[in-house]
């Protein structure tokens, strides 16, 4: 009898893998290059503001179009083809994980995109980290499918994946490295004038010159997702989830 990893690779031959998808190329104008507790949620919603459909881990929990399992699967199978058309339909901008786990491949498929690698003292980010995303507090089997979804792909490809498991607080050494030798390879792949390395505290006077862009009048550049603020967050979310989802359905029930 064959496992269910043989099954999923025979089924994979016999679709014809190198032909299954055949992604676009630049699909995203922008790239986030930069691991997650960096300033990624700042500068999703800057690129927000500046007109860019930006794709977050946030996106990824309350937007009822994605598809979690996309990026789960394609970390667990990093040979099998991907569908990264579909993984980003809507969005022309992408930061923070599970983006940033596939930014050799991401890049490859978008090589004119202007990549951004947000960085911060890395003993702060190893902190924040701690407190924050290795662990989503509060979230159980109550809460509406869709975070439940986002949140197991979560763990296989940030918790489980990209930090390497359990005991991140004694880790701390391998991760600072791993972070560490993250910003030099993105430094070293990078086309020079499409890499901007933004850290905590730069704002428009430093984004929007490398987009192009004109620094908008009066507006100052967001600062959002304190580490203090994240189980707020995520009650936040639940909430604005629920809310769509009931509108879904009383919509559904008029019709």
């Amino acid at each position: 009898m064959l496992s269910s990893q043989e099954i999923r690779k025979q089924t994979v031959v016999e679709q014809g893998a190198s032909n299954a998808f055949e992604p676009e190329t630049n699909f995203l104008k922008v790239l986030g290059a930069g691991f997650g507790r960096t300033g990624t949620k700042s500068l999703r919603n800057a690129l927000n503001q500046l007109g860019y459909t930006t794709h977050h881990m946030e996106n990824v929990l309350m937007d009822s179009t994605q598809d979690a399992e996309i990026f789960e699967n394609a970390y667990k199978n990093p040979e099998d083809p991907v569908d990264w058309t579909r993984a980003y339909k809507g969005y022309n901008a992408a930061v923070d994980w599970p983006s940033t786990a596939f930014f050799d491949r991401l890049y490859k498929l978008n090589p004119d995109a202007k990549v951004i690698l947000t960085i911060r003292d890395p003993e702060s980010w190893h902190r924040s980290v701690c407190n924050t995303i290795h662990e989503w507090p509060a979230v159980d089997d109550t809460w509406p499918k869709q975070i439940l979804k986002a949140r197991k792909m979560a763990r296989v490809v940030v918790r489980d994946g990209e930090l390497g498991g359990e005991n991140i607080e004694g880790r701390k050494d391998e991760l600072i490295e791993k972070f560490k030798k993250h910003i030099e390879h993105v430094k070293a792949t990078v086309k020079p004038e499409n890499l901007l390395i933004m850290t905590l505290g730069d704002g428009w006077e430093k984004l929007c010159p490398h987009l192009g862009l004109d620094i908008p009048e009066d507006v100052p550049y967001p600062h959002a997702n304190k580490g203090e603020d994240f189980k707020k967050l995520l009650e936040s979310v639940k909430n604005e989830v629920i809310k769509a989802n009931t509108t879904k359905q009383a919509i559904a029930a008029a019709q």
